[in-house]
């Protein structure tokens, strides 16, 4: 009788640090580009702290066949949560003193990108694993990325521009609460869980094994999403100034606009399914791209911060549209190799695609810098509009039954 009452009790602990992590994530994501954008107007400066939230997923990633294969994923998964409330502290100890830097900003940025990245493995592990013990048969592998995602786009993403409009310092403070809560809430598992490292390292080396090899037929596909990654990162690197400066929006209205953005994207997962089904896969793909690329550079052209809602839509269709295109890539991915794409092989393209996200987001620093502003989220809309055009060298082969809604419900 024990048993069953400990798995729904284990249940319960993992929706709930889930979702609160979910809600410090969308405080963090609105608090750290707008303190920059408040302490520096430097493109790249505020594009490095960015760049530097995301840069910790490529590393894990190769490192997690260990974090997965043998430590106690409680354990991960709290010290995940309790890096990223480390780092806040210390921003917000640091800002209500007024001592804040941009370099240090962007080392707590790393530190709160690498417990968000060590979370996520082992978060992936527990859908993989625990679900099927708690949960008879892994029905709900995915529950947990979802409820982190409405946690941050429903909650923490507003909340975060809110907090920040009352003081610099809030958001920050209010995160240390959030994080200590859901670390509480996964050291709280009353069974250990030992990952069997099922997404990295089946068949790998040791704790420095090379980055893993994409399969056959995958390369092509794989750089076509790498590149549609960094050119839409190189608008995102400098989206808080485009608003701010360019759109005349407020601390309140930058987080709205975040979770405006957010809830679009998951739109875009449940649509793009039916989209490949009705225009084919690879058509569906150059759709989407170019849909993407001139929602994100006509938001671009008509900025104005005396109406700044049609720039706002602009952004949304964007985002919607760059889901379509994520989640068919990825099954276009199964379709270049004849066959589900996992293990390694899947690690390899989650490593090359993640890469481009930091890497882009200082491009577009570096290219706003150069240019301006609006300039660079034009930019970067064209590349994502003309990356339509390398879906063409996608081999086209039939897709895997299931492979769009399988990619949709492992984003989403």
């Amino acid at each position: 009788m024990g048993r069953p009452t400990d798995a729904v009790s284990d249940r319960r602990r993992l929706r709930r640090s889930s979702t609160l992590a979910g809600v410090g994530d969308g405080l963090l994501a609105v608090a750290f580009p707008l303190l920059a954008a408040g302490l520096t107007s430097d493109p790249l400066a505020v594009a490095g702290v960015v760049a530097a939230h995301q840069a910790p997923w490529p590393i894990v990633a190769l490192a997690r066949q260990r974090l997965a294969g043998t430590a106690d994923q409680r354990t991960v998964l709290g010290l995940g949560a309790t890096l990223r409330a480390a780092a806040a502290v210390l921003v917000g100890l640091l800002g209500l003193v007024g001592a804040e830097t941009t370099a240090l900003l962007a080392v707590t940025a790393l530190v709160a990108g690498l417990g968000a990245a060590l979370a996520d493995a082992a978060e992936e592990e527990f859908a993989g694993l625990a679900e099927v013990e708690l949960d008879g048969g892994g029905r709900r592998r995915t529950e947990l990325r979802r409820r982190g995602m409405i946690g941050m786009a429903v909650v923490g993403l507003p909340l975060g521009g809110l907090c920040y409009e009352v003081a610099a310092a809030l958001p920050f403070l209010v995160d240390v609460g959030v994080y200590a809560l859901a670390a509480l809430s996964a050291l709280a598992l009353r069974r250990p869980l030992v990952g069997s490292g099922s997404e990295l390292g089946r068949g790998s080396g040791g704790w420095a094994a090379a980055v893993p090899a994409l399969a056959p037929g995958t390369a092509r596909v794989t750089w076509v999403a790498a590149i549609e990654t960094a050119a839409r990162s190189a608008g995102l690197g400098v989206l808080v100034l485009f608003a701010l400066d360019d759109l005349g929006l407020g601390a309140p209205a930058f987080g709205f606009l975040l979770a405006g953005m957010a809830l679009a994207a998951t739109l875009g997962a449940l649509a793009a399914p039916t989209l490949g089904g009705l225009f084919g896969p690879r058509g569906a793909t150059g759709v989407a791209l170019a849909v993407s690329g001139t929602g994100y550079a006509a938001a671009g052209v008509v900025a104005d911060p005396g109406r700044p809602l049609v720039a706002v839509v602009a952004l949304g269709v964007g985002s919607a549209a760059a889901m379509v295109a994520t989640v068919l890539l990825r099954a276009l991915l199964h379709t270049g190799a004849g066959r589900v794409v996992d293990g390694d092989a899947l690690a390899g393209f989650h490593l090359r695609v993640w890469a481009a996200v930091p890497l882009g987001a200082l491009a577009g620093g570096v290219g706003a810098r150069a240019l301006s502003v609006s300039d660079m989220v034009i930019a970067a809309g064209l590349l994502v509009a003309l990356a339509a055009l390398t879906v063409a060298l996608i081999p086209a082969r039939r897709m895997p039954r299931g492979a769009a809604e399988t990619s949709a419900k492992k984003i989403g």
